[in-house]
């Protein structure tokens, strides 16, 4: 397989760095307020990153899934948190400029991939929306919520009577929400297939969770290459480089799935197997993985002034996001 990034992505994956490489993160910071780094984000809105995947009739570059990979798993690199997910997500799928968009799929008691129990109904005042969404990042930022239901991708306006946004606890402190909609009027609903923006969704999810794992190993490889222990760096110990070669082949397992699930979706192929294999190996291997580099650490690892807090917190997140071990497991036995 050919891992050679083609002209697109690499002018992304460099566009990505050069501007990732500028911020200036606060390591201490809880997101309060709007729920990420904002000022990460108005360097994404002006390096022109969500208008990437429009069309370019309406000012964007008309980039496929596969070819913006490369700047989501850049975001996760340095564990950059804003709402990029969602509105990549969305411009991928629908193809349209929306604004401030969250993108809303998870349901209570389910993983992504599952199948929809949000509802949409007719009637005489439109199509209504009927359900709840866990883990909506960002919900209460946005102008306009993508909600995936049993007929289609219904765009309902974050602030629609029926509509109720809650603030959920998270570890790392983004912008997690749970949303109730109770017979809120949709704006439409539209005729791009549930499951194209579950996949590219989770497809996005992959490659940021991917990038995350990839940062955490490089601050730890850092680490251990310069923190000495009887005469010499503990990397040196065999213990130290048992565990690390374990975190390697998560890693590279991760980066390989979500590669794979980026280009099949760009080709227009089954990713089925491969995001249920990434969204798997997300709930169950990245957390014990970022422990695992913490413990590498020692009690610099749990200081919350150290990135690799953040890293850790965002794991943890991302595996609840996603449905956790069990439940995505069922996903992945059903592809």
């Amino acid at each position: 397989m050919d891992f050679t990034l083609d002209p697109a992505a690499a002018a992304v994956d460099e566009a990505a760095d050069e501007v990732v490489r500028r911020l200036e993160p606060d390591w201490e910071s809880r997101f309060d307020g709007s729920g990420f780094d904002d000022a990460a984000w108005k360097a994404f809105v002006d390096a022109g990153f969500p208008a990437m995947p429009l069309p370019e009739a309406v000012g964007g570059d008309d980039l496929d899934v596969d070819s913006l990979r490369p700047l989501v798993t850049r975001a996760g690199r340095d564990a950059v948190v804003t709402p990029l997910l969602g509105t990549l997500a969305a411009g991928l799928t629908v193809r349209e400029d929306f604004g401030a968009v969250a993108v809303a799929i998870g349901e209570p008691g389910s993983a992504l991939g599952d199948p929809q129990a949000t509802t949409v109904t007719g009637g005489s005042a439109g199509d209504v929306v009927t359900g709840v969404k866990i883990g909506v990042l960002h919900a209460d930022a946005a102008q306009r919520l993508l909600v995936t239901t049993d007929a289609g991708v219904a765009v309902v306006a974050a602030d629609a009577d029926g509509v109720t946004i809650t603030r959920t606890t998270s570890s790392s402190g983004w912008g997690e929400c749970t949303v109730r909609f109770d017979g809120a009027r949709a704006d439409r609903v539209l005729d791009a297939p549930v499951e194209r923006l579950v996949d590219v969704y989770r497809a996005l999810l992959a490659a940021y969770a991917s990038g995350l794992l990839t940062g955490a190993i490089a601050r730890t490889a850092e680490h251990v290459s310069t923190r000495n222990q009887f005469g010499k760096p503990i990397a040196a110990f065999q213990a130290v480089g048992q565990q690390l070669a374990d975190v390697y082949v998560v890693s590279a397992t991760l980066d390989l799935v979500a590669v794979a699930a980026a280009w099949e979706l760009a080709q227009g192929r089954d990713a089925t197997v491969d995001l249920g294999t990434a969204l798997y190996t997300v709930a169950s291997e990245l957390p014990a993985t970022m422990r695992t580099m913490t413990h590498l650490h020692g009690g610099v690892g749990v200081d919350v002034t150290y990135p690799l807090h953040r890293y850790f917190s965002l794991a943890k997140d991302l595996a609840r996001l996603v449905g956790g071990s069990d439940r995505t497991l069922g996903v992945l036995a059903c592809s």
